[in-house]
């Protein structure tokens, strides 16, 4: 009786920790979503294809399932070349945002245009800064 109770009590601690997680994804992704329309709508717009064509989409699961290409665009900005030479810078340096901001963004990006939720810890980030 005692080992039932025991491995009861077990899937029950097993349960609520998946929700605290749950949770605490959930709290992620709406941290993003925030930190996405205060840092990042104007130029991607709120569906995530950019203004007209001259921001990249976000509509790329690839590109939403490589955490260090993220990561490093996030913190360090990106260019690209320019068709007549030289390079242009097409997304500033997001730095200012705190590991868990940056982690938060994207949460949602990849939730809300990728495969699934890329969890990025706040630990890679700061390996990364």
């Amino acid at each position: 009786m005692k080992r039932k109770l025991s491995i009861a009590l077990l899937m029950a601690a097993m349960s609520l920790g998946a929700t605290a997680s749950e949770q605490d994804t959930r709290d992620l992704i709406a941290l993003g979503a925030l930190t996405f329309a205060d840092n990042c709508r104007k130029c991607h717009q709120l569906d995530g294809y950019g203004e007209e064509a001259l921001y990249p989409s976000l509509h790329d699961p690839k590109l939403l399932a490589n955490k260090s290409l993220l990561i490093d665009t996030l913190l360090h900005g990106r260019s690209a070349p320019r068709r007549n030479g030289g390079e242009e810078d097409l997304m500033p340096p997001l730095e200012f945002l705190t590991d868990r901001e940056i982690a938060a963004i994207i949460a949602f990006i990849s939730n809300t245009w990728g495969d699934g939720v890329l969890l990025v810890s706040e630990e890679e980030i700061k390996a990364a800064r």
